[in-house]
Parts: structure tokens; sequence; C-alpha cells
């Protein structure tokens, strides 16, 4: 994604951020793909990525949280005036929604399935792990192999 597709407008003032890639990572780290040098946010505190036309909000395990229209959440699907609190600091998001509503339990069924996946084979480094096509019973090679 090359141009922006939205962007993040600071609640009291400051410069909006735009929203060019996905995911974004945001936090205090100036590694971060959004730096937020604030004392109550994490080194990498949330991530934002968009897809099927919406955005996503999945906290990383940070110390203070995130919320969304006020409510604490852990993922979220966001929708265009919704209000993002990081820490202390919030943002409105304005963005043009482009797709159906991806709903959170397809979002962590895909989330699962990219983790179950070895780096090395998304990249295409790396064979496929074969999986037997019958579970192996413990003592069934031995009870084969006397008769």
């Amino acid at each position: 994604m090359d141009t922006p597709n939205g962007e993040l407008v600071p609640q009291g003032g400051g410069d909006n951020i735009p929203l060019a890639r996905s995911p974004l990572v945001l936090g205090r780290r100036e590694s971060c793909d959004v730096s937020l040098p604030f004392a109550n946010i994490s080194g990498r505190h949330c991530e934002l990525t968009f897809k099927d036309g919406f955005w996503l909000i999945r906290d990383l395990d940070s110390t203070n949280g995130i919320k969304v229209n006020d409510f604490l959440v852990q993922r979220k699907v966001l929708h265009n005036g919704d209000l993002i609190t990081i820490g202390c600091r919030t943002f409105q998001l304005q963005y043009t929604e482009s797709g159906r509503p991806l709903s959170m339990e397809e979002y962590e069924e895909e989330l699962e399935d990219t983790f179950n996946v070895p780096l090395l084979e998304k990249a295409g480094l790396a064979r496929p792990r074969r999986h037997s096509s019958k579970p192996h019973v413990e003592g069934e090679d031995a009870a084969a192999d006397e008769a």
C-alpha cells in the first residue's frame, strides 16, 4: 500500500499521522513505524493492519493497553471516526471504509494460521512440513515388526 489510506488525527493538537502502509507498529521506540516518545507508551505498544478495506488494531502486550471509543480492547476492527487511546494519547481515525466488515473471529483465525507457518516456509525458503496421513499409535511399529 503506497498511498495513505487514512490518518490518525491527534486530539488536543499535533501533526496528523498518515497511514501509508500496513502493518504499522506504534510505540515509544524510534524503530517503530510510528514513534510516540511518551513515558506511558510501551516500546512496541500496538499494531495497525489494513485488511479487506478496514483497519484493525492489536495490542502488543503493552503495559497501559489500548482503548477504542473508551473501551479497553486487545484486538478490534476499526471504523471511520473511532477514537483510539494509546497510553494517554488519543487519536481519531479518519479513513474510507472500502470492504465488507471483517469479524474478529475471521481475523483471529487468519492470524493463528499465519503464526502456525514458519517464517522460512512463508518466504519460500523452506519446504512445508509433511504430515503423516494417519496418526501414530504408540506400539504400532513394534506390533508390525513382530508379525
